[in-house]
Parts: structure tokens; sequence; C-alpha cells
């Protein structure tokens, strides 16, 4: 079974259409997409009409977009997590669309016997929006934060809420205690996790200076639990810094396609994974490295 992995497109029309043009030439028959699929900022640059403006992305563009490749390319089932820019994301399934899957906090095993098991959250950032953060455990240290900075009010509001992220955080439990309560898949060795955090101290979360910005909490859970595959993004300019878009840990692989983009270029640059998940060493292929 093909498959194609990417990350943090962040509603850039030009990344997508690469995107699909990738599924057709390499026959995908299922896609992942790892978080921060909407556009970060509206143009009015103003974090109050966030919302309103991923929303529209989503109806205009964005659903259209995953139907037209489900219904012309080979691809079966299209697996979706949301980012930390996401907080748009829950209007995606405001209706049921046939192929398109929310894996968020959730398991999908095949018919093949493959699981996929999809966790949005990530440790707190610098930056405003807060509905996909939490304290990565009790004692890891967080970056300067932002107030106010804002969640959704709710599933049924387009509006955002002010709050003191101190608080907030600290009140919304911890990314080690959500996987502790994990159900445990039936098969590891059969079992991929898309996890919009990359795993600590690996080649996949490094920042500008050198610093790591990914969770404890997965590496330690990636390190017991031994999965065949794990799945990020967040960090868009690890793989540049590293040089490399996986790492091992363990028996288990872990891959950060990264990502970048050159908005109002001709040359459009999607940094994504391709490989057959019976055989994915062998077969494991980055579009740009």
């Amino acid at each position: 079974m093909k498959v194609l992995y990417t990350s943090d497109l962040h509603g850039e029309i030009h990344l997508c259409q690469e995107l699909l043009s990738l599924v057709m030439s390499n026959s995908i028959e299922i896609v992942m997409i790892g978080g921060d699929l909407l556009p970060s900022f509206p143009p009015t640059k103003r974090y109050e009409d966030m919302v309103p403006n991923q929303k529209t992305f989503i109806a205009q563009f964005l659903l259209p977009f995953y139907n037209r490749m489900l219904g012309t390319t080979s691809v079966q089932q299209i697996f979706l997590i949301s980012g930390n820019w996401d907080l748009g994301y829950p209007y995606l399934f405001k209706e049921p669309a046939k192929g398109i899957v929310d894996l968020n906090q959730r398991s999908i095993r095949l018919e093949n016997g493959y699981e996929f098991i999809g966790y949005p959250f990530v440790p707190p950032t610098p930056f405003r929006p807060k509905d996909y953060e939490k304290m990565d455990d009790r004692e890891s240290p967080w970056p300067p934060q932002k107030n106010p900075s804002y969640i959704r009010s709710s599933d049924q509001l387009d509006q955002l809420t002010p709050i003191d992220p101190y608080l907030y955080l600290r009140g919304q439990g911890t990314i080690e205690e959500d996987l502790d309560r994990f159900p445990k898949p039936l098969i590891p060795k059969k079992t991929v996790y898309i996890m919009h955090s990359p795993p600590f101290g690996t080649r996949l979360d490094l920042i500008q200076g050198g610093k790591s910005a990914g969770s404890r909490s997965i590496k330690t859970f990636i390190e017991k639990n031994q999965p065949l595959l794990t799945l990020h993004g967040h960090i868009h300019e690890a793989p540049e810094l590293s040089g490399a878009f996986m790492d091992q840990i363990g028996e288990t692989l872990s891959v950060n396609p990264g990502q970048f983009s050159w908005a109002g270029r001709d040359a459009s640059r999607l940094h994504a994974v391709t490989f057959e998940i019976e055989n994915i060493k062998e077969t494991l292929k980055h579009t740009c490295y």
C-alpha cells in the first residue's frame, strides 16, 4: 500500500496543488497530513478573524480539493490531524465526508492490520493560539508566553476568547498524561503514530540556534512502546538544520519531512515523503532530499 505523508501546508494552495500532482504520479493510495492544514493568519492580520478565515478556506477550497483527490486519483482515504494553528479544524467534519478521516486522538485499523493513531497537541509555543497546546509534563520548561493568548469560544462560534496562557495551560493536563491514557495498539510493529510535535532531542526538532523544541513525553512514549513508525511536523526547518528528515529511536523509525514554501515563485517545493507501508525503510523517499 503506497502512502504519502506531509505536514504544515498552512493553507498554501500551490503546495496543495503539488500534493495532488505527487499523488497522481506515484499512484498513492493513502494520504496522511500531520497538522497545520489551514491558513495561519487572515488577510486582516487580526487573530479575531482567524477562525472565520479558516472556515471560508475549508468550504471554498480544502473540502472540494480533498473530494477531487478522492474522486479522480487512486487515493482511498485521507487521514488528518490538526496542528497548533488549526483553530478552525472542527469545521472540516461538520458534515460527514466519505474518505476524509479525523485521526485526532483516534485509532483506525485498516483491513491489512496496520493501525493509525493521531495526536495533535504540542508543548507550549511562543504563539498565541492555544487550542492544541498542552504542557509537555509537569516539569518541562516553557518559552515565554504572550498575554493575551486565544482559544476558540466554542464549537458553535467563530470567535476567539482571550486567555492568560499560563493559567490556561496549567489547567489543561499534559501530553504525558494523554499518552499514558492512550489505548494499546493490537500490534505495535504494525502501528503508525501521526503526531504534530516531533520527539525532543532528535534530528527532527531542531530550531534556529540549535535548540530542540519537540516533546520529551513523545520521545519517552516512542522509546517505551516502539511502534513501527512515527510521523511528525511542526518544526519546519528541522531537516534543513540537522541534515536529516528521519531518525531512529530504538527500533522505531521517526520522520519529519519539514516544510518550506515560496509563495509567488514559479517553483514550489512541497516537503513530503512517500513509502510502501509493508516495506518502509527500503521505499521511503523524500521529495526534496
